[in-house]
């Protein structure tokens, strides 16, 4: 899955929203990218499409990512008797570099020494500070169950201020860290956390399979948006079929009003028609996943 292209991965939240059944209905919509043939064998590939008898059927993502994740966390879970095996087998025998750091009061004093702009799986909220103070330009991926409060929201829109990029999993199952510069970190017992101990490893084929796995983690959550009340009301009513001057009576506001707030919004989630945000606004309210 993470040799998708970025162009593949907007199709196909285009696909899931609009549900073409064959690639001629594909090729009619206007926000389709070039090479909608090429992306769509991507994506077929990658087990999201399904294509039988010039007919296409859509997996759940979920799904689909949970079944490459469980896999790529199983080969990791194998990575140090397998990176052994492999030594032993050279013509030279050498060593894994990894450098393990035992004891909580020991773990974060190590951690000051990696490189920004990573990639960080955190099962919880308990490392958004040490995030904002020490990686400015990284990516974090969160379980969605923990944040469900204001303050579980002030703890992420902390993050975002400080110029990470937050996306919310279904379920995020040990934390890890996925640096882009030779390094990355896994918990001694996978799945612990807070981790007792940690590997800080620098193997190339260990990272090479952490990252795989970070990605496919990564790709497979949902952006988070911090929250925007002046449009919920909007599009809530917009959803109900009311006109923008109803809607704008409603509200005691003027039309044009409603239509800056709808402009924004279509802005907002990337979309071109009011039918499309209607979908990726519906993706986001309880109830609706």
């Amino acid at each position: 899955m993470t040799g998708l292209e970025p162009a593949a991965m907007k199709l196909l939240a285009t696909l899931l929203r609009s549900r073409p059944a064959t690639r001629d209905e594909l090729r009619l919509i206007r926000t389709v990218p070039p090479g909608a043939d090429r992306l769509l064998d991507q994506l077929i590939r990658a087990d999201f499409v399904e294509e039988a008898e010039g007919r296409l059927t859509y997996h759940a993502p979920d799904r689909t990512v949970q079944e490459q994740a469980r896999t790529l966390a199983g080969l990791v879970g194998l990575l140090p008797e397998l990176s052994r095996e492999w030594r032993q087998g050279a013509e030279r025998r050498a060593t894994l570099d990894i450098e393990l750091v035992h004891r909580p009061g020991t773990r974060w004093q190590a951690w000051t020494r990696v490189p920004q702009a990573a990639l960080n799986l955190c099962p919880t909220l308990d490392e958004v500070e040490d995030l904002v103070a020490g990686q400015s330009r990284g990516r974090v991926v969160l379980p969605a169950s923990v944040v469900v409060g204001e303050a579980d929201r002030r703890a992420v829109d902390e993050l975002v201020t400080a110029g990470m990029r937050v996306r919310l999993a279904r379920c995020v199952e040990t934390w890890l860290y996925s640096g882009p510069d030779g390094l990355c970190a896994l918990p001694v017992v996978w799945g612990e956390h807070p981790p007792t101990s940690i590997m800080l490893v620098r193997d190339p084929s260990i990272r090479a399979l952490t990252a795989a796995y970070a990605e496919g983690v990564w790709h497979g959550a949902e952006p988070y948006r911090r929250p925007r009340p002046e449009w919920q009301d909007v599009l809530r009513l917009l959803a109900l079929g009311m006109s923008d001057r109803a809607i704008a009576s409603a509200h005691g506001t003027s039309q044009r009003t409603v239509e800056r707030r709808i402009a924004e919004a279509m802005a907002h989630f990337g979309v071109g028609t009011r039918f499309e945000l209607g979908a990726a606004w519906s993706v986001e309210q309880p109830g609706e996943r």
